[in-house]
């Protein structure tokens, strides 16, 4: 009956481990903060993209916005009836539809030096924390959007700075600081209404989102991890023997983390491959395969990691067990 407990629990401990394991590299990379970055790097083209990306090509432009303009009022274009597919996006020019809007604007710029001041750790930063909050507001984890006026005065500060360096001009900053906390103050308005429409429009949409924000919270992490800990502790009550508590639970440690680690390699192998073929389909540029791929490689990286430290430590755990399982019987022979 012993034993057969000890099997049972043993098997329990293996499945709540893996699931524990694979559940803290989900959510050591479903956070704000990566999952910003992997758009980024979707984003990022333009001066650092090779020329075969079909993204950026400052020497070969294709499309310009002023070449649709020609074509007529899309006020009444219904947006459903585009066939993805059918769009070669790798041959879109990210560069040329920049430069247009840089045109309109007057500012004589190069397009490059725009993925420069978005590429900047302050942008970046201030996107990274304002994708948060709203994120928060819209799912409910806040009441309220906060916008901080000197977050945003830092980021302009900072591009107004990289653009003096990169023209050579020097821009009067006479009464910015008071013009930002004015219009931020109605921007934050503006803001907070769309997104409560937003709220509205797909409540139940959001309302699963928050349940699934529960399985990646810290707190169910520890739920699942407290659950590991009971049943080796149920394991070591029921034998009452250090060594035969190693020997239930070294296997389930050993198992998960080989299952975990070969997963990882293969899944290595095989994705790049299935993510291409599935990006080509739709004729997607290879700037968001690079963003998938960082994503995806982040958590087969970490996949390997804790399954090779999951084999080692259960192996550990049978060498352990063995050594004190052999001095127990040589005591008790020379006893």
């Amino acid at each position: 009956m012993k034993k057969f407990l000890s099997v049972v629990l043993s098997i329990l401990f293996a499945i709540c481990l893996l699931g524990t394991l694979l559940l803290s590299v989900v959510r050591n990379n479903f956070s704000y903060s990566k999952l910003v970055k992997m758009a980024g790097q979707m984003m990022k083209p333009v001066s650092a993209a090779p020329v075969e990306d079909g993204l950026f090509h400052p020497g070969d432009i294709r499309y310009s916005l002023a070449a649709y303009e020609e074509l007529g009022d899309f006020s009444d274009f219904d947006l459903n009836s585009i066939d993805l597919s059918s769009i070669d996006l790798t041959n879109m020019d990210v560069n040329e539809i920049v430069q247009s809007y840089l045109d309109m604007a007057g500012v004589e710029v190069e397009p490059e030096f725009i993925a420069e001041v978005l590429a900047s750790p302050e942008v970046s930063k201030f996107v990274d924390q304002y994708v948060g909050e709203i994120v928060d507001y819209v799912t409910g984890s806040s009441e309220e959007l906060n916008i901080n006026t000197d977050d945003v005065l830092e980021v302009m500060n900072k591009s107004l700075d990289m653009y003096e360096e990169h023209t050579g001009e020097v821009v009067d900053r006479t009464g910015m600081k008071e013009a930002v906390e004015s219009n931020v103050v109605e921007a934050k308005a503006s803001i907070q209404e769309s997104l409560d429409s937003v709220k509205e429009e797909n409540a139940e949409s959001l309302e699963s989102l928050k349940q699934f924000d529960f399985f990646l919270s810290m707190k169910f992490f520890l739920i699942c991890a407290g659950i590991c800990l009971l049943l080796a502790l149920l394991i070591l009550l029921i034998n009452r023997n250090i060594f035969a508590w190693l020997q239930y639970v070294f296997m389930p440690c050993f198992i998960d983390g080989l299952l975990i680690f070969i997963a990882g390699c293969l899944a290595g192998g095989i994705l790049p491959e299935i993510i291409k073929t599935a990006l080509d389909a739709y004729a997607l540029p290879k700037g968001i395969y690079e963003g998938i791929w960082s994503l995806v490689s982040a958590i087969l990286g970490q996949l390997k990691i804790y399954g090779l430290v999951a084999a080692v430590l259960g192996i550990g755990l049978f060498v352990l067990g063995t050594t004190l399982g052999k001095n127990t019987k040589t005591n008790t022979v020379s006893e």
